[in-house]
């Protein structure tokens, strides 16, 4: 029996999250974002703020990716980095009045296009491919997990 590989499901995934990224990148070009600026950006409070660290297991990225990224931000007055008050050798990442302005008028652009997103399937729909998208994140890790060891 021939497979039809442009419809396995894994190179469905693939495209569908290329054409997220890419259409999402439009959107965030006129804020000069990226999508993994925003994605930070979206995550930050104004105070007390989060470390590195934790910002860069929420995104999934290196220490040296997270630096990359936030001296970006730091340069684009988007973020602030401020001295940990319980550990000396941290830092605290926090949005500035401009980052807390811009986060929420692009949230505003990201709500209406995860709206147009998910046109015409039912929330159970919905539900059921959060739930299968689940689970083939964690077969992934369990995979991974395999490799590194």
């Amino acid at each position: 029996m021939k497979c039809d590989h442009s419809k396995s499901l894994g190179r469905l995934i693939y495209i569908t999250a290329q054409d997220i990224k890419n259409y999402a990148e439009k959107l965030l070009k006129p804020y000069d974002l990226t999508l993994e600026q925003f994605h930070l950006l979206k995550h930050m409070s104004p105070d007390p703020g989060m470390s590195q660290r934790e910002l860069g297991e929420l995104a999934n990225k290196t220490p040296a990716n997270i630096t990359r990224i936030l001296d970006r931000l730091e340069l684009k007055d988007l973020v602030v980095r401020r001295s940990s008050t319980e550990d000396r050798r941290a830092s605290r990442v926090v949005l500035t009045d401009r980052g807390q302005t811009l986060v929420r008028e692009v949230f505003t652009v990201f709500e209406s296009f995860s709206t147009q997103l998910t046109q015409g399937t039912t929330e159970r729909e919905q539900q059921e491919t959060r739930e299968v998208l689940d689970k083939i994140g964690q077969n992934i890790k369990a995979m991974s997990d395999k490799i590194q060891s």
